[in-house]
């Protein structure tokens, strides 16, 4: 189940309305982020614990935040100054707390909640270092290192991350 279906975003739309002078004056320049996509990008900001130089960075890089604002890997992204002026935008307008709560609200209908997202996405690329010779060791070397780690309780074996560097 994913969250964006859960959602009526569109219902948000008129409340997210009015926050730039463009859309008010008509007026020529460069056309302003959907206003939809911006604050589904700071709703992932703010689930994620990101500040807007690391949500702009995760919507260069994660495609699950792409699909979630509605973007694609050839669409522009939103940089942080730009995802900051729009948080400001929302809270200057006294437009934050009731966005929020129509979210809250949507998701509570469905039994859910936010909470807040932990976790890592790491994209590592593994080089062979010349500082330490490379050692083989054997399966039963491995293991038996491992037991010396593991608790073991009937069919139930855990063994702690090891960090080797």
């Amino acid at each position: 189940m994913k969250i964006d279906a859960l959602i009526e975003w569109e219902e948000l739309r008129p409340k997210l309305t009015g926050l730039y002078k463009r859309e008010l004056s008509h007026g020529g320049g460069q056309e302003p982020f959907d206003v939809l996509l911006m604050f589904k990008a700071i709703l992932l900001g703010q689930w994620h614990s990101l500040s807007d130089a690391a949500l702009e960075q995760a919507l260069c890089v994660r495609i699950d935040f792409l699909q979630f604002c509605g973007l694609s890997l050839s669409d522009a992204i939103p940089d942080e100054t730009t995802l900051c002026r729009f948080r400001n935008r929302l809270v200057i307008n006294d437009r934050l707390d009731g966005l929020l709560g129509s979210i809250n609200e949507q998701l509570q209908s469905h039994g859910l909640m936010i909470k807040g997202a932990t976790g890592a996405v790491i994209d590592a690329t593994l080089i062979e270092s010349a500082a330490r010779p490379r050692k083989t060791i054997t399966l039963e070397e491995n293991f038996a290192r491992l037991e010396s780690f593991s608790g073991v309780d009937d069919d139930i074996i855990t063994f702690p991350i090891i960090l080797l560097s």
